[in-house]
């Protein structure tokens, strides 16, 4: 799992360093920015789906198209930061994986 784990992470991290307009900083700042930055954010989005399916991260169904997969996960970052006080100030790349898990969880 590690050694999945960390080309994904590395990949993202590229990606939000990338992201220019959108406000990263947190998942509160990111979700106020996609007011403004709409394509900023599905940008964002749609490349931590590519970057996980890459890294063979998470249970993402195959015929799930990435564009609706990042639709998914954009939405699920937005509710999260409106309903969830406590994953408001939290790392926006940490909370892309728990938007990941939490929207498609693996079968145990």
């Amino acid at each position: 799992m590690i050694k999945r784990l960390v080309p994904a992470l590395a990949a993202l991290a590229a990606i939000v360093a990338a992201a220019g307009a959108t406000d990263t900083s947190s998942l509160s700042a990111f979700a106020a920015s996609c007011s403004t930055d709409a394509k900023g954010c599905h940008a964002m989005t749609l490349n931590a789906i590519i970057s996980a399916r890459g890294a063979k991260y998470g249970c993402i169904p195959k015929d799930i198209p990435n564009d609706a997969a990042a639709d998914k996960l954009l939405d699920w970052l937005k509710d999260t930061a409106n309903a969830n006080p406590k994953y408001a100030k939290e790392a926006l790349t940490d909370l892309m994986w728990t938007g990941i898990d939490e929207s498609w969880p693996c079968k145990k």
